[in-house]
């Protein structure tokens, strides 16, 4: 189901000048990150890697006497530009949203991925990343254009952790009441970074704002998390998709099914002629970017409201009445049998842990271990080592599995007394498969030895409801994303 929010209720205040400042068993923990900044060649005007920036209103800081360096100048003079290129609703014939692209100065920090390098390299690439993203809100803000009009900017992973300068800060609070956000996501910093890709979708969604995934042709593993991260745009290549590549189709026909599952809108960017219009009018897209429709720029004096705004979806607050796996799938129309033996369960994971290492898409998996399990056994070890080598997420919920973390591993130990902690469940996610199995000890009591009843489904929805609870109780239990160096 969608919603047209054009005046947000929530604040983003998962970035702000003291950091997190959500709900406190939320509360994300220290770490840090990066993110992939390719970037097309010169002749192609739409870098994939920086959000965008250009001088803005608030006051200019000057770095510290001697030894400053190029960037430590730009930085502290916001000595950075935006261009704006437009997304159109070919439908209706109207400008629906601009993408914000980042430009340095003349000189040889220009080019975003040169400039976003060095500041990674001066280790102030988070505070970049800000004044980029808060001077893409204060232009946007200035030009007092419909409030329905979409901005899409991108967020380093740098940032996520990184407080807001405080200069800065009231440019973001009038964003958050007054613009209508996309957080951009790249398919290669989907797949370097998928932790911080949940953190960051986590946290624009707390403010109220959309998520958009792009560059899925190039990134297995960002196809493989469309089911996961729900965006509400899929942005796609004209180039690829027109190309007849493999892994292009593939991700097109991902970008539909998900569009038809969850309504998310399709883009298509690199429009250049009217034959690429029609090929993604053909995929569904009537939101489209390119050339053909706009070139990088200035934002308008006026645009008229949009008839139809780009959609952000509904992504409803979890039933608690369907805390867990088990209620999800029992109550949701799943298969049940009941006094399994552990014998019996583990032959049926494993079943399933084969299909999902042996599948064409390497799938995200989650996994729930009860407590009565003490530490992981070590066939499950070996188990979870497979997976590891393949997928491009797993997220995991224990006893004594935080030590699992890592950049692909989002783990969360599980204390006593939880909800999930006499439940056992394992389930496997991609565009292309679903299968949850879900048990929960038989009598409704631990025995020793185990005895379960269990419930399993390959309904994509109730896997997908399945995924969103466990990924609600590591958040809860662990915070917010740390970094594995």
């Amino acid at each position: 189901m969608m919603v047209d929010k054009t005046i947000k209720t929530r604040g983003w205040t998962l970035w702000s000048r003291s950091g997190y400042r959500g709900p406190s068993d939320l509360k994300p923990g220290a770490g840090g990150g990066g993110t992939d900044l390719g970037e097309p060649p010169d002749d192609v005007p739409e870098p994939s890697g920086a959000p965008a920036a250009r001088p803005a209103a608030p006051a200019r800081r000057r770095p510290a006497a001697g030894g400053a360096t190029p960037i430590d100048q730009i930085i502290a003079d916001r000595a950075i530009r935006i261009e704006y290129q437009p997304v159109h609703d070919t439908e209706h014939g109207q400008i629906v949203g601009f993408e914000a692209l980042t430009r340095g100065p003349d000189g040889p920090l220009q080019s975003p991925v040169q400039l976003f390098a060095a500041a990674h390299a001066a280790g102030r690439l988070g505070e970049l990343d800000w004044i980029c993203r808060v001077t893409a809100f204060r232009e946007m803000l200035d030009a007092r254009l419909p409030p329905s009009i979409s901005l899409f900017v991108n967020v380093e992973a740098d940032s996520l952790i990184e407080p807001c300068p405080a200069d800065l800060l009231p440019t973001v609070q009038e964003a958050e009441q007054r613009l209508r956000v996309y957080v951009d996501l790249t398919g290669r910093a989907i797949s370097r970074f998928p932790c911080h890709a949940l953190e960051t979708a986590r946290r624009a969604r707390a403010a109220n704002w959309g998520v958009a995934i792009n560059d899925i042709e190039f990134s297995a593993a960002g196809a493989a998390l469309l089911p996961t991260l729900e965006p509400d745009v899929v942005k796609l290549n004209h180039q690829l998709i027109a190309s007849g590549l493999g892994q292009a189709n593939s991700a097109l026909i991902a970008a539909m099914a998900e569009s038809e599952r969850t309504r998310a809108a399709l883009l298509v960017e690199r429009v250049e002629n009217s034959d690429a219009s029609m090929i993604a009018r053909a995929a569904g897209s009537h939101l489209q970017q390119g050339h053909l429709l706009g070139k990088p720029g200035p934002l308008p004096d006026q645009l008229p409201q949009p008839v139809h705004p780009i959609p952000l979806l509904v992504h409803p607050d979890p039933d608690q009445a369907l805390s867990t796996p088990w209620s999800v799938l029992s109550t949701g129309g799943a298969r049940q049998t009941s006094n399994v033996s552990q014998a019996g369960l583990d032959h049926l994971v494993l079943s399933v842990t084969t299909k999902a290492a042996a599948g064409d898409q390497a799938p995200v998996i989650a996994a729930v271990v009860p407590v009565e399990g003490a530490t992981m056994a070590p066939e499950r070890q070996v188990m979870f080592t497979m997976l590891l080598e393949r997928c491009p997420l797993i997220v995991l919920v224990g006893p004594n599995v935080s030590a699992w973390g890592d950049w692909r591993v989002r783990a969360a130990d599980l204390p006593v007394g939880h909800a999930f902690a006499h439940e056992t469940c394992f389930v496997v996610l991609s565009p292309t498969i679903s299968i949850a199995v879900a048990g929960q000890p038989h009598g409704g009591r631990p025995q020793d030895p185990p005895v379960w009843d269990i419930a399993v489904t390959q309904n994509p929805d109730l896997c997908r409801t399945v995924m969103r609870q466990v990924l609600r109780a590591v958040d809860a239990l662990a915070g917010g994303v740390h970094h594995y160096g």
